[in-house]
């Protein structure tokens, strides 16, 4: 670039007008170079930082030009959550010494409950819809107690099944918590963030009371399909869908949220591979679908703000039959008064403690829990999956190769036992159902 300098000739000074020129040339090139300098040609250190980019033109785009910054293309959204999906998938991989060390010898206790007598649709993608005018049922540990329900007394930590007596396929995993007080600080962290986001949120009279819990609202964030969609979508929390997204994404819920999702692939293995792939598949077809974690493989949560949550009897008659639903409990209270996960089918009340998880067939077994002590605190976070039956094929048979895909402890023993140890154990190789 040539630069002209016009001066008086009265006023003349050569080596003035060289350094003057200098530093125009400098400042015209400091775009490109991204520094300025002075009149003696020095660096200034303030200047050292690259200048911001210019706002684009209006009047470039007003014609239906596109702007220099496009928008990443579907393909590029796809690749790159595909990429973020498989890194997440890398640190879920289950250690079979640790899942060993968790096994129980047996089950807790042996149900006479029967998997194909339990309400599935014969296609296997959903369970059978629960009867209208059939009121959602209240409970009280007096009220279960008369009516002979068992009480099932379990502290929280250590992992508990409960399988069906013929077969001895798993039914419920009391999948417990970490024996770390992290964990457990962790879990009163976020109990006072879900309360605060409740109390934020200003729930009206009406999402309080509804047909799952009375006076606490419930919310569900990730990917649905159900009645009304024809194919699964992104579900829309309009004004609380910022509260929602800051749930999902805190450290402390998704430590809890990657504990449920370890334990659906510790104590149910074949399960998980087939959802993951099915899954998978979905989110190749419509990258735009957002699960609320990267760090768990169910797609869909629902969290309920409490204060004193307590569930009415129900069926997820939507989510895939020989799937578990996780449900998390968070609050403070004593757990021996109250709290108690109630499964109707199988006549139990579990005792339920903050911070531990419980995976169970939400569509088959009919749940809900008790009320805890006035004063206390209780919350529920549950995460499952409802859009999975779009993905698989029309197939009677469906539901019974979903059930050949539920383990007993034995089959789990022997999967995660070494090859070595199993041929010096011919009875656990043979899948004993004392292991």
């Amino acid at each position: 670039m040539t630069r002209v300098l016009l001066l008086s000739a009265p006023n003349f000074d050569l080596a003035e007008t060289l350094c003057r020129a200098v530093a125009l040339d400098c400042e015209g090139d400091e775009g490109a170079r991204g520094v300025k300098r002075d009149s003696e040609g020095q660096v200034l250190a303030s200047s050292t930082a690259a200048p911001p980019r210019p706002e684009p033109d209006p009047a470039s785009t007003a014609g239906g030009r596109a702007p220099l910054a496009t928008a990443q293309t579907a393909k590029n959204k796809r690749r790159a959550t595909k990429r973020r999906r498989e890194k997440a998938q890398q640190s879920r991989q289950i250690r079979a010494e640790a899942a060993l060390r968790h096994m129980p010898q047996h089950p807790l206790l042996a149900s006479a409950v029967e998997y194909e007598r339990l309400p599935a649709t014969s296609c296997g993608y959903q369970a059978v819809t629960e009867r209208k005018g059939c009121p959602e049922r209240r409970y009280a540990v007096e009220d279960l107690r008369r009516e002979g329900y068992i009480e099932v007394k379990w502290d929280g930590l250590k992992p508990q099944v409960i399988a069906q007596e013929k077969t001895g396929k798993i039914i419920v995993v009391m999948a417990g918590q970490p024996d770390d007080p992290t964990y457990r600080e962790c879990q009163s962290r976020v109990t006072r963030k879900v309360l605060d986001a409740g109390k934020v949120a200003e729930f009206t009279a009406l999402e309080l009371e509804h047909r799952r819990a009375s006076s606490s609202a419930a919310l569900n964030v990730g990917v649905f399909h159900g009645v009304g969609t024809s194919g699964p979508v992104n579900l829309f929390n309009g004004k609380r869908a910022q509260l929602l997204d800051n749930l999902v994404k805190d450290p402390d819920v998704c430590r809890m949220a990657s504990f449920a999702d370890a334990s659906f692939k510790t104590w149910s293995p074949d399960v998980y591979e087939q959802i993951e792939g099915k899954l998978e598949q979905l989110y190749e077809h419509d990258p735009t679908l957002c699960p609320p974690f990267d760090c768990c493989i169910l797609p869909c949560a629902a969290f309920n703000f409490g204060p004193q949550v307590c569930c009415k009897g129900h069926r997820d008659q939507s989510n895939l039959p020989h799937s578990w639903c996780a449900v998390t409990a968070l609050g403070f209270f004593d757990s021996d008064q109250g709290g108690h996960l109630v499964i109707e089918e199988l006549g139990i009340f579990i005792q339920f403690p903050p911070g531990a998880t419980i995976l169970l067939p939400s569509a088959l077994l009919t749940h809900g829990n008790t009320p805890v002590s006035p004063g206390e605190e209780s919350l529920r976070k549950k995460v499952g999956k409802k859009e999975f039956q779009w993905r698989m094929k029309l197939k009677e048979t469906r539901w019974q190769e979903g059930l050949e895909k539920i383990c007993t402890v034995a089959q789990l023993v022997k999967c995660y036992r070494p090859k070595k140890e199993e041929s010096s154990h011919p009875t656990l190789a043979a899948g004993s159902p004392s292991a």
